[in-house]
């Protein structure tokens, strides 16, 4: 049987069918009777392959066809359109995402068949899923974000984020819809934020400004708003906020500046206050005197620089410590602006020194009732700590305009009176005059010149021998120290010895002084001559170095003299300050083998507890005891009782100044050890005291470790009124 050829119609539709590109199946009685290739191609099948196979193949299960058939067949009956996105099965057993459209070719008869549209739309769906999750990933950013975010339309808000309604109190879903004025303290608050950032808002630019907004409960919250408006979509102006709380750094900002602004007024404070007792400074003071000078010439008036120095403050700073020494400062300052006007000035320049300005003094005697009252006021006891304190000081006054016309020339002679004041025995004032001047030129020059003697040699030593009294012999010397300036000549010792302690220059010179009598010691040894033991005056400067130890160990250890040959001179006084740290030091030259000595005796404190902890050889009684003991029934007593103390505590004794046999005779008599002075011998060069040990011995002869008694020496008659000094 043949069949006609197809129509031009019929081979349009055949041509639409092979070339659709949504799959087309035809199915009759639950089989495929046809399929176009992209039908075939969607499920993995060739067409002729799928066509006569059940429906059942594109499904994963028969359940699953089932309910396809059981959804379909009510509209495929009715005549209506079956549409379905469904997963459906490959040939392969793979998964394919469809889109499915049906209809019934005949609703009245369903034996016509039914024709299938199908379409893949498996990427559709993993775009739609991968959106839906990005959605999600967004949403819970939003959700979870630490910083506000808000969305607004218009002015109205669209959405925010939990964070954003949690920071202004609002409850989920409250601000939906409202206007963005509601975050702002006012209209016109709102009006200003709009004005700030409204142009680069409108710009696209994206902004960041710093507002305080308000809450729910009207309380203001610093934030710090990020903000860029989306391209523009017709009407609609949409923007995005990010917010975030910024109320603990601006209080952190505001406590910063305010500790910022205190330090500055501090710092303003401190340039012209003392930081402990907040009297003025030397800086303000000088403005203040300033002004106190011109007025002054105006009304013919006097102003007055007082230098106030508070007496042995050191002590109570070593004994109850620097914090307790503070405190009384602090007390001091307060009792001293009590005796002053408020026209005058009370100034700290440091340590334990204030300086008074005084103004409006019609003559130079007008400040003498300030000046007593000033060390009255002191002399009442303070109390710090539960200790009493008993307080003097020093004051050097200068003039305006008598001593000088200028602030620093003022201060200067101020200070010079001062020195006096303290020089006359302290807790006394001095005014300045012209003597003093002089004497402080000279204290410079000496000070000057003290440099050059050490560097240039013109240091020397004397030496001053010291006899047994018992046997007449020759037992040792004290090396007294002497400058001989090139233009002025011999120096004594009272002339510079002051100055070179205060300048600190003693160190170099005492340990100057060791090196040479150590090696001068061991040139007489080496020369032929008996061991004599060589004495040597220690300054308190040299203890407190603290070097004094190795300065000895290396004068003996570089000259080779024993070390029992040394005798180190101390000062009573010096035995009493630091007692521990002393003693250890004592104890540590003790075990070098030198001797130890108390200079001085009976000048200073005379404590008998301090020569039994020092374990010291020998006392040298001063010679201001010695000098007029034949006449002076009191000083008789005196060298007396020392001899027989040291006896007692199993001490030599040597008395110093013996300038006549009648004195010798009698503090022999007294049962003194030794004795140095012009009846025996003056202090003389190296070079002669060697020529006089060497005449000595061919006069008197040797016996045995010393030099035997000798029948010549000085006459009382021969020597001055008063030795040389023979301290250093």
């Amino acid at each position: 049987m043949t069949h006609p050829p197809p129509s031009q119609l019929e081979l349009e539709y055949q041509a639409i069918l092979q070339n659709a590109g949504v799959g087309i199946l035809f199915t009759r009685n639950r089989r495929f009777e046809h399929c176009n290739p992209r039908a075939a191609e969607i499920f993995g099948w060739t067409p002729d392959a799928l066509v006569g196979q059940p429906g059942s193949v594109l499904y994963f299960s028969e359940a699953d066809y089932t309910d396809i058939g059981r959804r379909a067949s009510p509209l495929l009956a009715a005549g209506q359109l079956f549409e379905q996105e469904r997963l459906m099965r490959r040939r392969d057993g793979s998964a394919v995402f469809c889109q499915l459209r049906a209809k019934s070719i005949n609703p009245h008869d369903s034996a016509d068949g039914t024709i299938w549209i199908v379409e893949d739309i498996s990427e559709r769906k993993r775009a739609e899923q991968e959106l839906r999750l990005l959605l999600l990933h967004q949403q819970a950013i939003l959700d979870n974000a630490s910083v506000g975010i808000l969305f607004t339309c218009n002015g109205l808000i669209q959405h925010c984020n939990p964070r954003f309604e949690e920071l202004l109190g609002y409850e989920r879903g409250q601000l939906l819809g409202q206007s963005a004025q509601v975050f702002f303290k006012s209209a016109d608050d709102y009006q200003r934020f709009g004005a700030a950032i409204g142009d680069d808002l409108a710009a696209g630019q994206r902004i960041e400004i710093e507002w305080r907004n308000r809450r729910i409960d009207d309380s203001l919250v610093w934030m710090r708003i990020m903000a860029r408006a989306l391209p523009q979509a017709g009407d609609e102006k949409i923007t995005i906020w990010i917010t975030e709380d910024i109320e603990q750094r601006k209080a952190t900002e505001a406590q910063l500046a305010a500790a910022h602004a205190e330090l500055q007024q501090r710092a303003a404070y401190l340039t012209f206050h003392d930081a402990l007792t907040g009297l003025p400074n030397r800086q303000l003071l000088q403005e203040r005197f300033s002004l106190a000078i011109a007025h002054a010439d105006r009304e013919c008036q006097r102003v007055a620089l007082l230098y106030l120095d508070l007496d042995n403050f050191k002590h109570i700073n070593d004994t109850l410590g620097h914090a307790c020494g503070d405190a009384l400062l602090q007390q001091v300052a307060q009792q001293l602006q009590q005796c002053l006007r408020q026209t005058d000035t009370l100034s700290r320049q440091g340590g334990d020194e204030f300086i008074a300005l005084l103004t409006d003094l019609k003559d130079n005697q007008a400040a003498a009732p300030v000046l007593a009252k000033l060390m009255a006021n002191l002399e009442q006891p303070f109390v710090l700590d539960g200790h009493e304190l008993a307080l003097t000081c020093s004051i050097g006054v200068a003039l305006y305009p008598d001593d000088g016309r200028d602030f620093d020339t003022l201060l200067r002679k101020a200070d010079m009176a001062l020195y006096r004041a303290k020089d006359l025995g302290r807790n006394s004032h001095h005014y300045f005059n012209e003597d003093m001047g002089q004497q402080a030129g000279e204290h410079l020059r000496l000070r000057a010149g003290l440099r050059r003697a050490l560097e240039h040699g013109e240091l020397l030593l004397h030496y001053q021998p010291q006899f047994d009294l018992r046997s007449g012999a020759l037992v040792g010397a004290e090396a007294l120290l002497r400058w001989q300036h090139p233009e002025q000549g011999l120096i004594a010792p009272a002339r510079f010895i002051p100055v070179a302690e205060e300048s600190g220059l003693i160190a170099p010179i005492g340990a100057w002084v060791l090196e040479e009598v150590c090696r001068q010691g061991r040139a007489w040894l080496d020369a032929g001559l008996p061991p004599l033991q060589l004495a040597v005056n220690l300054s308190a400067v040299q203890f407190k170095r603290g070097d004094l130890e190795a300065t000895v160990q290396q004068a003996l250890a570089r000259s080779g003299l024993p070390a029992h040959l040394l005798e180190l001179e101390l000062t009573e006084s010096l035995l009493l300050h630091n007692t521990d740290a002393m003693l250890a030091l004592v104890r540590r030259l003790k075990l070098m083998g030198v001797k130890l000595s108390i200079d001085d005796f009976g000048t200073g404190y005379s404590s008998l507890s301090y020569l039994k902890r020092f374990e010291v050889d020998k006392l040298k009684i001063d010679q201001s005891f010695v000098r007029d003991l034949l006449t002076d029934p009191d000083d008789a007593a005196i060298v007396r009782a020392i001899v027989q103390m040291a006896a007692g505590l199993g001490l030599r004794t040597l008395a110093e100044g013996v300038e006549s046999a009648a004195v010798a005779e009698r503090i022999a008599q007294f049962g003194c050890d030794e004795a140095q002075g012009y009846h025996y011998a003056r202090p003389m060069t190296a070079p002669a005291f060697k020529e006089f040990l060497q005449r000595y011995a061919a006069t008197a002869g040797l016996k045995g470790n010393g030099f035997a008694r000798h029948p010549f020496s000085v006459t009382a008659t021969d020597s001055p009124k008063k030795p040389l000094d023979h301290g250093h």
